[in-house]
């Protein structure tokens, strides 16, 4: 039960949840990035693996699987399936998919490429949203009753360094080991397409090789606007010539990666978990740098304060805070909160 303006709720009269295996349900029919039986509609907020859980399911049961078509082109380069045909919805940015118990829509977030929030504004008026993951600023708070959220940095003391000072001390970083030779950098797909970005506008030339999956989601960025510069594949002629011959090259791999371009380069992690200091050396040659694609604790908080909604729910399936956030919203901002599930 929810206490709500004077009232005691329930979470279907609230008109969200979350279920025990991490669907964020809105309305009476969707789904959010987690299969879930007699719930019509699935939608996918971005391709990360921890919000595509159970889409084969979906793929077979669900009469729609709403994504934007950036994020369906990265899935079907990770899954390896066509999502071009068949139950698949690609919604562009506030385009309106209507329900019988209300209207979809996908509003942008600023996470990896194709990310979004969902927006459901439902037959009586009330406006019900789900942010998936985003950094703020950069992601547009909307004005909503019932607002679910991320908490993954929830807690007070998840506060990074500015983002413009980690991206130059990070690039700075990057320059110093290339003047010794290669450079192995590991991280998350989105996230490795950013920091491509961010070393070709600040001017970072060096050759560029990426293994095949890095290869292809780098396509698929490069098609919906990324600015990536020049790359090759890791088993071409000129790669193969450039690990013989030990000269400096940037390597970019995913951090579950088995394989390693070159083991005896420097490497260098993107973490979110990083709140020390920017760019941080673990070990003779590894680094961690605080390159995060989520908003840390003021940045949630600050997201709240804009979108003003009335009752606020936050994901406590995936990794975070997501009880200690919700202690601090009722704390801070007197606005009721529930983890769940």
């Amino acid at each position: 039960m929810f206490g709500l303006g004077g009232k005691s709720l329930t979470l279907g009269a609230v008109g969200a949840s979350i279920s025990s295996s991490g669907a964020i349900l809105l309305g009476r029919r969707v789904a959010c990035d987690a299969h879930k039986d007699c719930r019509p509609v699935r939608v996918v907020t971005h391709a990360h693996y921890d919000h595509i859980l159970g889409l084969e399911r979906s793929l077979r049961y669900c009469r729609k699987v709403v994504m934007t078509p950036a994020t369906r082109d990265i899935l079907q380069v990770l899954r390896g399936v066509d999502l071009r045909i068949g139950k698949v919805s690609a919604l562009n940015y506030g385009e309106r998919l209507e329900l019988p118990d209300g209207v979809l829509e996908l509003r942008y977030a600023d996470h990896i490429i194709g990310s979004a929030q969902v927006l459901l504004e439902t037959e009586n008026g009330t406006r019900i949203a789900y942010t998936g993951d985003f950094k703020f600023p950069g992601t547009p708070a909307l004005d909503v009753d019932v607002l679910v959220m991320e908490a993954t940095y929830g807690a007070p003391n998840h506060v990074r360094p500015p983002r413009h000072i980690i991206e130059r001390m990070f690039t700075e970083l990057v320059e110093q080991q290339l003047s010794n030779g290669p450079v192995c950098i590991l991280g998350y797909h989105g996230k490795l397409q950013e920091v491509m970005q961010i070393l070709f506008d600040s001017e970072v030339w060096a050759p560029v090789i990426l293994p095949k999956k890095v290869l292809e989601v780098s396509k698929v960025c490069e098609r919906y606007g990324m600015r990536l510069g020049d790359y090759i594949a890791w088993n071409s002629e000129e790669a193969r010539e450039l690990i013989a011959r030990r000269q400096p090259y940037i390597a970019l791999h995913h951090i579950n990666s088995r394989s390693r371009i070159d083991v005896d380069a420097p490497r260098i992690y993107l973490t979110g978990w990083e709140f020390r200091a920017p760019v941080r050396k673990i070990s003779d040659r590894e680094y961690v740098v605080a390159l995060s694609d989520h908003a840390d604790f003021p940045g949630l908080l600050a997201y709240v304060e804009e979108a003003k909604p009335k009752l606020v729910i936050t994901d406590n399936y995936r990794e975070g805070y997501a009880k200690t956030f919700a202690r601090e919203l009722e704390r801070r901002l007197g606005i009721p909160a529930k983890p769940l599930p």
